[in-house]
């Protein structure tokens, strides 16, 4: 129920409780306080004959709140049929702007050949965009007539009720009310009945319109696929005659450009109004000149010094003035009410920033004098499809296009062979490649246009260029940044860490997409079918009982992958800087393994949804390969869950273990193996599965210190207690050795020359062999200082006869060197 129905329920409700209140009033009232029972009976009496005043004044009141209302609701009908008129009016508008359009496109595509594949482009986007604009400015009739017919039944309710109220106990003023109020309610009958009339009537006329949008849509899209047929299947025939009978080619030529001169389909080629353009064309080029002149030599001059680019400041100013004509030319589209002039007006603003993000690449990456090189290697290109945006902007028929595109591709392909020959030592590596590949294209462009596939060739080319071109200019801005972040190193300024990352891991990726969109969209826009790329994209594409998808669906998984990727480095870097070293030991590394597993994991969930995945059939499908897979994916499965377990339990980046015979610290803990840095310096990795069935000895599992005994050896007869005391006292000192655990000192052995003291210490476990070092030498100073010899090894040797010698002898002094 709408609000005014709301509003009326309440006032009649109001209206019959105030009519009650004052008929009894007005009967207590007239009711004598003290009334003879004779009295009471006669009045009785008279009731039973005929009604009350008390009842009379009943019903005229609820003839007043009738009327009242009544009144109202002519009110509110009146103003809703004002605007149902004013929407008549302009349904009725609607649809002669409509039928006329749609009669004379419809005359057009009739008459249209496959001779004119811009012009049949030109007519069948035109058509298109009709056909949309119709779908979103036809009139909404069904709601309305259903709003027409619910007053006009609510008043069909009204007058029943009037009607079938009694008169006789009526006043003569609710008479002339009530008569007046049917006189109202069957005068808002008829201005319904015939609004409604009328709305039937559009309705049926726009039903017969919207059959003829309809074929007019089909048409459109017959001729498209026509279009598509000339373009990719069906070859031209003409360009083998172009030696043999250049003469008949030239007429031929000539005559259907002559027919085609058609005012509604050309651009103006007059020649008054061809001078005029020329010197709009003029004064833009030279407004444009002096405006980047003064922007790059004045605005910039200091900053080319100071970047050691000075000398680069008319190429800068070459960039800068093609692209304020680009800018001009969007103006001039965006003001222009002609649709031909707007088209033409942005394929050259399209063709000028395409110009102009190629010498920006080359004028930001290249020194000075290689650019002329560079200009000279895609100049041509270039060029070729300048002139091609020219046969598009003049309409030109199909056999000027294959008769002129064929020579032009040859001189394109041979000169461009001539400069890659001569200039490719000139330039980097990456211009290089890309001249090799346009030169290849062009060379494949050159074949298919004498086969007869003109128009093919060209969005062939067309398409790389746009590819080379944003990868160009991609390069030439991170360039760019390199050359700003040098300079700041060069003014001793602090480097922005957020900056390069934002640039390369976010603005570039996405940057990307949307160029290789934009190289893609672009080409078919010359056929006017950009419109119908765009909405292949949006076409769903569905794979029974899986997904149910659309190419906008994959690029917003990719959009989301390249910002999730870079909040996960954003997240890392951040943990950095507050942990410093201590990032790289610990939970840390786990949590930060962890939580990047469960990032991806719920970029694969969204995925899922946005792509409509069906999951009961994606779970039959992997029920399907799910053998296959476990015995394919058997061991990094197992990998993986190994590594897990280890990551919640056993191990964490930063520990020193034991493994194997090999000491060292885990550098890395990753899903599949773990990386262990030995103590001299080299990388050996275990399969997480390999690691988790060894037994292995985590030395910082439980603390970071490691019990090692230090043996020490004193003369005999040196006192044991003396020495303890000594080692003790010393190594109390030292700060490195752990606080909890205390160090002991236990007479290990006898020794064939000394007793042999065992000094059990704690110590680091990352810095053992220092301090080991730092131990037995404070030991070994301390035993110096307080006279305690540490006795060298030593064996004494009795010998109790020589055999060559005689009883009695005495042996010499000195033996005797022989």
């Amino acid at each position: 129920m709408s609000m005014p129905d709301y509003r009326t329920f309440f006032r009649r409700s109001a209206s019959f409780l105030l009519a009650g209140f004052l008929a009894a009033a007005q009967a207590l009232a007239q009711q004598p306080e003290n009334a003879a029972p004779i009295q009471k009976a006669v009045q009785s009496q008279e009731a039973a004959a005929e009604p009350t005043t008390e009842s009379a004044t009943e019903m005229d009141t609820v003839i007043l709140a009738l009327c009242h209302e009544i009144s109202i609701l002519q009110k509110n009908v009146e103003k809703r049929i004002a605007i149902r008129e004013s929407l008549v009016t302009e349904a009725d508008e609607t649809y002669s702007f409509f039928d006329t359009r749609v009669y004379e496109m419809s005359a057009v595509l009739y008459a249209l050949d496959d001779q004119k594949i811009f012009t049949m482009a030109f007519y069948c986007k035109a058509a298109t965009r009709l056909v949309k604009l119709y779908y979103e400015r036809r009139p909404d009739f069904q709601g309305q007539e259903a709003r027409a017919a619910e007053e006009i039944a609510r008043i069909q309710k009204l007058i029943q009720s009037l009607e079938e109220v009694n008169t006789d106990g009526l006043s003569e003023t609710s008479l002339v009310q009530r008569d007046e109020a049917l006189t109202t309610c069957h005068s808002l009958m008829e201005k319904l009945e015939k609004e409604k009339e009328q709305l039937a009537y559009l309705k049926e006329l726009f039903n017969n319109l919207e059959n003829k949008v309809n074929a007019l849509n089909a048409e459109s899209n017959k001729l498209f696929n026509t279009l598509f047929s000339k373009v990719f299947y069906t070859p031209s025939h003409i360009a083998r005659y172009i030696f043999l009978k250049p003469s008949m080619i030239y007429r031929a030529c000539m005559s259907a450009w002559e027919s085609s001169a058609d005012s509604k389909l050309q651009l103006p080629s007059d020649r008054g109004t061809l001078q005029h353009y020329g010197m709009v064309l003029l004064g833009m080029l030279l407004c444009a000149y002096l405006l980047s002149r003064a922007i790059v030599w004045w605005g910039f001059k200091k900053t080319l010094e100071k970047s050691g680019n000075y000398d680069k400041r008319h190429a800068f100013t070459n960039v800068t003035t093609i692209l304020l004509i680009a800018v001009l030319l969007i103006v001039s589209e965006m003001q222009s009410t002609d649709y031909l002039l707007k088209s033409a007006a942005s394929l050259g603003a399209e063709f000028l920033l395409l110009s102009s993000a190629i010498l920006f690449s080359l004028v930001t990456r290249l020194k000075y004098g290689t650019i002329n090189a560079g200009i000279r290697i895609y100049m041509p290109y270039l060029l070729l499809g300048g002139f091609f945006m020219l046969l598009r902007m003049f309409m030109a028929p199909n056999i000027v296009v294959n008769v002129s595109m064929p020579v032009l591709f040859t001189l394109v392909s041979l000169f461009s062979l001539l400069t890659w020959v001569r200039q490719r030592h000139r330039l980097p590596r990456l211009d290089r490649f890309f001249a090799t590949i346009s030169l290849v294209f062009t060379i494949l462009g050159s074949i298919l246009c004498w086969a007869g596939f003109s128009f093919m060739a060209f969005l062939v080319l067309m398409t790389w260029i746009m590819l080379m071109t944003s990868i160009l200019l991609l390069v030439g801005l991170w360039d760019l940044l390199h050359h700003y972040e040098k300079r700041r190193k060069e003014r001793n300024k602090k480097e922005i860490v957020w900056f390069r990352p934002f640039i390369s891991k976010l603005v570039l990726p996405c940057l990307a997409i949307f160029l290789i969109l934009f190289s893609l969209i672009w080409p078919a826009a010359t056929f006017d079918m950009g419109d119908l790329i765009i909405s292949k994209i949006y076409t769903t594409t569905e794979i029974k009982d899986l997904i149910s998808f659309s190419w906008s669906h994959v690029i917003l998984v990719i959009l989301i992958a390249i910002v999730l990727n870079y909040l996960i480095f954003l997240g890392k870097n951040t943990l950095r800087e507050i942990y410093g070293e201590n990032y790289e030991v610990g939970t840390i590394p786990t949590f930060v393994t962890l939580s990047t597993l469960f990032l991806w994991g719920l970029f694969v969930f969204t995925a899922l949804v946005i792509m409509n995945a069906n999951y009961n059939g994606i779970l039959m499908v992997m029920g399907g390969l799910s053998m296959g897979i476990g015995f394919a994916l058997k061991d990094t499965i197992e990998n993986i869950i190994s590594g897990l377990s280890l990551m919640l339990g056993r191990l964490r980046q930063g520990d020193m273990i034991e493994c194997d015979g090999y000491r060292g610290r885990v550098s890395s803990l990753g899903y599949r193996s773990t990386m262990i840095e030995t103590l001299d310096g080299s990388i050996i990795a275990f399969q997480n599965s390999q690691l988790f069935n060894k037994n292995f000895r985590n030395m910082t599992r439980n603390h970071k210190f490691e019990c090692v005994k230090v043996e020490v050896g004193i003369s005999y007869g040196t006192d044991v207690e003396k020495a303890r005391g000594i080692i003790l006292e010393t190594l109390a000192s030292l700060p490195f050795l752990s606080k909890i655990k205390k160090t002991s000192v236990v007479l290990d052995s006898f020794g064939d020359s000394s007793v042999n003291l065992g000094v059990w210490v704690w110590i680091p476990v990352m810095t053992k062999s220092s301090s080991l070092s730092t131990v037995r030498e404070r030991i070994y100073n301390a035993f110096n200082e307080h006279g305690i010899s540490i006795p060298f090894p030593q064996q004494d040797l009795y010998v109790k006869e020589f055999p060559d010698r005689q009883p009695g002898e005495e042996p010499n002094a000195s033996p005797r060197e022989e």
